[in-house]
C-alpha cells in the first residue's frame, strides 16, 4: 500500500510590515509582526512509482481559476524544490512522490501562499522520510533553517500563530497569541503584483523607516486597538503600481472594516472587522459584484499534518 501523508500550513498578513534600506545583499530588512489565518493549503503527498519523479496537480474552488492556473506544476514549484532541498540536507535521494496542492490562498497576493506550500511540504516530507526511509524527525527550528533558503516567508508558516519576523522576515520569535477573536475578509486581486516590483517601487519612494518595538502588540487587548496600530510601509508601493488598491482600501473601511490595508507586498487588502457576522455579510455583498472576497479567523496553528 503506499504511503500517503497529508499536511496544511496557513496564510499570513502582516499585521505590522516596516521595511528597512536596502543592504548591500541585495535584500531589505524587515521588521514584520506575523499572524497566521485559518485559510489553509493542504497537500496530500503520494509515494511515486520508482523512476516517475515529481508529479504536482494543483486545484482550489474558493480562489479565481486565474489564480490556479498560474501555480507552475513542473520543477519551479517551491514544493518540487522543497523536496529536492529537503532530500539533499537528509544526504538522500530525491523521492518519486505525486503531490496535490489544495489552494486557498490567492497567488501572488502577499500573503505566503507559496511559502505554506512549502511549509506543508516540510511536515509531510519530514513525516515520509521517517516512514520510508527511518531518517530521524527534523524539529521545527532544523525544518525553519531549511524553509529559510527558499522563501523568506518559510518559516514563519511552520511556526504559524503570532510571531515577529526580522532579517529577510525568515529570523522567527514565536509570542503569544492575541487574548481575543479576530475576524478578516481578504480581497483578492485577478492579477498579482511580483514582491520584488514592490520593493523596487518601495525603493523610489525613498522612505524613511525607524523599527519599533513590535512584542507589545500581542498585548493589545482588542481589535480595534489592533486596526489603530496597523501598518505596511509596502503599502503605498502597492498603491502606485496598482492605484484601484487605495480606492479598494477607502471602500471597505467605509464598509465597516475596523482597518483595511494591503497584505505584505499585496495585492491582496486583508480587511479587519468587530465581528464574523459583519465581514461574512461584506464578503457576500462584494462577491455578488464580482470581487473574490474570502473571510478567516486569526491566531491559526502551523503547518501541521492533517489525519
Amino acid at each position: 500500500m503506499s504511503t500517503i501523508i497529508r499536511a496544511s500550513a496557513p496564510a499570513k498578513v502582516n499585521l505590522v510590515f516596516e521595511v528597512g534600506q536596502l543592504a548591500s545583499d541585495g535584500y531589505h530588512p524587515v521588521n514584520s509582526l506575523f499572524f497566521a489565518l485559518d485559510l489553509r493549503e493542504e497537500l496530500t503527498l503520494v509515494k511515486g512509482e520508482p523512476g516517475t519523479g515529481i508529479s504536482i496537480y494543483v486545484h482550489g474552488d474558493s480562489i479565481p481559476e486565474a489564480h490556479i492556473n498560474a501555480v507552475p506544476t513542473d520543477h519551479s514549484n517551491l514544493v518540487h524544490k522543497t523536496a529536492v532541498l529537503f532530500a539533499q540536507k537528509l544526504g538522500k535521494a530525491t523521492p518519486d512522490l505525486q503531490i496535490d496542492i489544495h489552494k486557498r490562498i490567492p497567488v501572488a497576493g502577499g500573503m505566503a501562499g507559496g511559502s505554506a506550500d512549502a511549509a506543508a511540504m516540510l511536515v509531510a516530507l519530514n513525516e515520509f522520510m521517517h516512514q520510508e526511509h527511518g531518517t530521524e524527525k527534523l524539529s521545527i527550528e532544523e525544518l525553519a533553517v531549511i524553509g529559510a533558503e527558499l522563501g523568506s516567508d518559510v518559516p514563519f508558516c511552520l511556526y504559524g500563530s503570532l510571531a515577529i519576523g526580522t532579517g529577510r522576515g525568515e529570523v522567527i520569535t514565536p509570542l503569544e497569541g492575541l487574548s481575543f477573536e479576530t475576524n478578516w475578509l481578504l480581497c483578492a486581486s485577478s492579477k498579482g503584483l511580483s514582491t520584488p516590483t514592490v520593493f523596487a517601487a518601495f525603493d523610489e519612494l525613498d522612505t524613511e523607516t525607524q523599527f519599533t518595538d513590535l512584542a507589545e502588540l500581542s498585548k493589545t487587548s482588542s481589535a480595534t486597538e489592533l486596526g489603530s496600530r496597523m501598518t505596511n510601509d509596502l503599502e503605498q508601493a502597492a498603491f502606485s503600481l496598482m492605484p484601484s488598491l487605495s480606492q479598494q482600501v477607502r471602500e471597505l473601511e467605509e464598509l465597516g472594516a475596523i482597518r483595511a490595508m494591503v497584505s505584505g507586498s499585496g495585492p491582496t487588502i486583508a480587511a479587519l472587522f468587530e465581528s464574523e457576522a459583519k465581514a461574512i455579510e461584506v464578503s457576500k455583498a462584494l462577491n455578488s459584484q464580482g470581487v473574490v472576497a474570502l473571510t478567516a479567523k486569526g491566531g491559526a496553528q502551523g503547518a501541521r499534518l492533517d489525519g
